[in-house]
């Protein structure tokens, strides 16, 4: 995840407003796209490139002002290539080629003679010596062109076939069969305007870079969100771990990579947890029974309803969870995994960083699952209201946390990449080992302590027996050293 070197990049906004031909409405709102966009690549001291390295056309008469200036761009970048087209997209009769519109540019037989054969666009780019090139479009490039001979995922298809290139990130305002969206009164097209809001406001909670991955995921939540066409990518190789922006969202509090804060305790644990079993009192006769070991002793509990039986349902929900886990515990014990996935260290690096996000979220919903509000609406209540269907949530819930960690490790360990990036991996998973076995033997002790209180209190000389566990998740400090260390000398 880096930003690219300015004086080896490249950048060309190129931006088709305003049209001869009938068929093609004029979208003035692309001029506005293409100047704030060199605006925020530019600009000191946020912009990723030099005016001078940021070229701008708008309104190309035809093919060879734009195959002029791509061509140069592509010979003259060494780091980021990137190339950015507004305007219409539309696919000849024919042969079902993109072409990308000019001003002169005529639908129908004519454009093949008329538009921007984006074949180039692609030759070109494959043949630059450019790190990491990229091409965003925001265009309509549907099957409608061909008078409704191709079906959307035909469509689709001979898009992404054409535009795919070794090494290039291609991002696309809408599906092969959508139309690009320009709304009246915006000064922005739909897609444009959406990605300018990012670049510039940032994405709270991600990282300190804004790479394209990034920025993909939230163009698409927020577009579906406002009703708007989804965009869509098209990668190959690691070109997606670019970074296009600084995020300006980004809480240097939270984490900064850079000072080798990435993952802390506190960050991770959300602290302490008590699961109570609440409280006997001195009754006529008290006969607590034995946990079920089975689902059929579980629901007899729901119908006899014996003292007590609904801290027994609720560890009797424990144990059957766990019991049906055995098998990936033993595959996570002997640190098999049955996922395989190549990643460059790259990749790697950026998959890892997110992972650890993830990891937080799964940590955090125990503080959900043994709230002390959600404990007083399952346990203590009067019989007739009483409610099996929630503790059997609450018990899901928490066996759930138990196999999310086993999952995040194992899938971190499925991970297959270059020889040096392979202590990282390992110190990766390890971070949820702690965790995942101190949940593990909270529920064995939770249930261990249920399974005798009825022993309990006939041997007690008191009157009341009152029982509290307490789940706290840590983390291995030296595995987090260890971690961080790898992460570093991969960064």
């Amino acid at each position: 995840m880096r930003l690219p070197d300015s004086e080896k990049s490249r950048i060309v906004l190129i931006g088709s407003s305003r049209y001869g031909s009938t068929e093609l409405p004029d979208v003035p709102a692309i001029e506005n796209n293409v100047a704030a966009l060199f605006d925020t690549f530019t600009a000191k001291p946020t912009g990723i490139i030099t005016p001078e390295n940021c070229t701008t056309l708008l309104n190309p008469e035809d093919q060879s002002s734009v195959g002029e200036l791509v061509t140069s761009a592509s010979e003259e970048a060494e780091d980021l290539l990137l190339i950015y087209y507004a305007g219409h997209g539309l696919l000849s009769s024919a042969r079902h080629e993109l072409f990308l519109s000019t001003t002169n540019t005529s639908p129908g037989l004519r454009l093949p003679f008329t538009g921007v054969d984006y074949s180039h666009i692609r030759d070109a780019c494959m043949q630059s010596s450019a790190r990491t090139r990229v091409v965003i479009l925001d265009c309509c490039y549907s099957g409608r062109a061909i008078s409704g001979a191709l079906s959307a995922s035909e469509s689709d298809a001979i898009f992404f076939n054409q535009v795919q290139v070794a090494g290039t990130y291609v991002l696309a305002a809408s599906p092969g069969h959508g139309v690009a969206k320009v709304h009246p009164g915006h000064p922005f097209t739909a897609f444009t305007g959406e990605l300018l809001r990012i670049l510039r406001q940032g994405i709270s909670g991600a990282e300190s870079l804004l790479t394209l991955n990034s920025i993909y995921k939230h163009l698409q939540s927020s577009l579906r969100a406002s009703g708007n066409p989804i965009p869509q990518q098209q990668i190959t190789e690691n070109a997606d771990v670019m970074a296009l922006a600084r995020n300006a969202a980004f809480d240097h509090r939270v984490r900064d990579y850079e000072k080798s804060v990435i993952v802390s305790p506190g960050g991770i644990a959300p602290g302490a947890h008590r699961l109570s079993s609440g409280t006997f009192v001195d009754d006529a006769v008290v006969e607590v029974p034995r946990v079920p070991r089975t689902l059929a002793g579980r629901d007899e509990l729901v119908r006899s309803k014996p003292p007590k039986w609904d801290y027994l349902f609720y560890a009797s929900s424990l144990r059957l969870g766990m019991e049906s886990l055995n098998e990936k515990w033993a595959e996570y014990e002997a640190g098999r995994s049955s996922r395989s996935r190549h990643m460059s260290v790259a990749q790697l690096c950026h998959y890892v960083d997110n992972s650890l996000e993830k990891l937080k979220r799964i940590t955090h919903r125990i503080d959900e699952c043994l709230s002390q509000e959600l404990q007083d609406r399952a346990f203590e209540q009067p019989t007739e209201q009483a409610d099996p269907d929630l503790i059997k949530r609450m018990a899901s819930d928490l066996v759930g946390v138990y196999e999310d960690y086993m999952d995040w490790a194992m899938a971190i360990r499925g991970i297959v990449a270059p020889h040096k990036a392979a202590r990282l991996i390992e110190m990766t998973a390890l971070i949820a080992d702690t965790p995942v076995r101190e949940v593990k033997t909270f529920i064995q002790q939770y249930f261990d302590e249920i399974d005798a209180l009825g022993d309990r209190y006939a041997s007690s000389e008191v009157a009341s027996i009152n029982i509290n566990l307490k789940l706290e998740i840590t983390l291995n400090q030296e595995v987090l050293e260890a971690f961080l260390e790898e992460r570093t000398k991969l960064n």
